[in-house]
């Protein structure tokens, strides 16, 4: 009997000690070097089109050894895009925030025939504990995965695309 409390004992230190190892550690030095990070909200023509186009001015263009991952920003994900023009290079993420979609939802007397809705996808599971002005940057190196964080992101002008 106390081996079998020693053996469940060791297992729950184990797995405590496990989790708190797998946590995700942030890169104190990004391997690019961002020179100025903004993000401001869009409004497109189409009635319900709008969002935030999170942009980081970068120094010089991003090594192929960096894959851009995701960013994390007000409890929502997207893909990070490298761009390059002009010899400018800029790392991008749109959360796009579009809230017009054709649905055809049934609305019957019946609840059984309303059975054939589709139930919208609300849950996420955000990793991160933010501040409206903070954002993380995920990329892979070596098929590693790391995450740096971006601290005093700074709010621009409104973009009104027509």
């Amino acid at each position: 009997m106390k081996t079998l409390i020693t053996i469940t004992v060791s297992i729950l230190i184990m797995t405590i000690f496990t989790q708190c190892s797998s946590a995700q550690q942030f890169d104190k030095e990004a391997p690019f070097t961002i020179s100025k990070a903004y993000y401001q909200d869009w409004v497109g023509g189409r009635q319900g089109s709008s969002g935030i186009l999170i942009t980081f001015e970068i120094a010089s263009e991003i090594s192929k050894d960096i894959v851009l991952d995701s960013l994390f920003f007000n409890y929502k994900i997207c893909k990070l895009e490298a761009r390059s023009f002009n010899k400018k290079y800029s790392i991008t993420g749109n959360f796009s925030k579009n809230t017009y979609v054709e649905r055809n939802i049934i609305m019957d007397v019946d609840p059984r025939k309303e059975m054939a809705n589709k139930v919208p996808d609300v849950t996420i599971n955000f990793p991160f504990e933010l501040s409206d002005n903070e954002c993380i940057i995920s990329y892979i190196i070596k098929e590693k995965r790391h995450y740096f964080k971006v601290t005093n992101l700074k709010k621009e002008k409104t973009i009104f695309y027509p």
